[in-house]
């Protein structure tokens, strides 16, 4: 009987410790709730809420698409009407700083980041950087070589293709040496005598050759955004199939052999441009139209990468 007695007793005890046991790991290590909330104390997250700078301020750097060439309406081109778009869209001080120079090529553009010691000051307290690029290496080329044979045309534009991209490359670097933050929008070229000459191939793939590179040096720098205006600019209303083959089909030009830029610029003087972005005065800048078309492209990219409008 005595026996029986321990044997109970042990048991109750063995009991009573699984017990403990049990509730003690229930409480240090407490089971996730059926409805997937958590049973531990809550946290509380504090988000740290993004504050929208009060003024913005822009350097473009570039050629004659950043000086506003071409803008009749005197509206400095895309630049201003940039700052305009700003301080509407985000209730802003916007500024700009505008360091575009006609006729100037790449390596023009970079010996000025490297030397001027205003444009790098300003490349410093800029937020946003614009650049404009490309099409005086590609055009002034056009110029010298369009009246080459084919053959030699195509090779001293690949050449100069091959020796642009080392030069884009550069002053992109040049520029972040300035501003390792600010982002830089650099915009495309495009064909100006695309309207007229829609079938010589060659200018085409030279504008689309220059472009890829652009996009390629754009590509190995932090924060750049490459804005393609080529189709839009080159080809103006003439954007549908129906009207680009119509266009094509009443062109007699076929190769590079069937025009000389400088009869182009004389036999169109005077006249009223065919590609509504482009000004009538040289044939070759945009208008007012084409520069609302740049800022719009340029705002959407901005919109898009937005780093710029917020304080670190």
């Amino acid at each position: 009987m005595k026996k029986i007695t321990d044997w109970i007793i042990m048991l109750i005890v063995f009991v009573v410790i699984v017990a403990l046991v049990v509730l003690g790991l229930n409480y240090y290590f407490p089971k996730h709730s059926t409805n997937n909330q958590s049973s531990s104390p809550t946290r509380t997250v504090h988000k740290i809420a993004k504050i929208q700078k009060k003024t913005v301020h822009v350097t473009a750097l570039g050629d004659s698409l950043t000086q506003g060439v071409g803008d009749s309406k005197n509206e400095g081109g895309y630049t201003k009407r940039l700052t305009k778009k700003l301080k509407s869209t985000y209730h802003l001080k916007a500024t700009v700083s505008n360091y575009g120079i006609a006729g100037e090529r790449s390596d023009q553009i970079l010996k000025r980041v490297k030397e001027n010691t205003k444009l790098q000051n300003s490349l410093k307290n800029a937020d946003v950087i614009t650049l404009t690029v490309g099409g005086n290496d590609l055009f002034q080329a056009l110029q010298k070589y369009s009246t080459s044979s084919e053959g030699k045309f195509t090779l001293s534009l690949e050449k100069l293709n091959i020796k642009y991209a080392t030069q884009v490359q550069d002053l992109l670097k040049q520029v972040r040496h300035y501003n390792s933050t600010a982002p830089i929008y650099v915009f495309g070229i495009y064909n100006p005598f695309f309207v007229y000459f829609p079938n010589i191939t060659q200018i085409n793939r030279a504008v689309t050759n220059f472009n890829e590179t652009t996009k390629a040096a754009v590509s190995q720098s932090s924060s750049a955004y490459f804005i393609s205006v080529d189709k839009l600019l080159s080809q103006g209303q003439y954007q549908s199939s129906k009207a680009l083959a119509e266009l094509k089909q009443g062109s007699t030009a076929k190769s590079i052999s069937d025009m000389q830029i400088s009869k182009i610029e004389s036999n169109l003087e005077n006249t009223k441009e065919k590609n509504i972005y482009l000004s009538s005065s040289d044939h070759f800048h945009p208008n007012p139209t084409g520069y609302d078309q740049m800022t719009r492209l340029l705002l959407r990219s901005m919109k898009t990468h937005e780093q710029w409008l917020y304080k670190d």
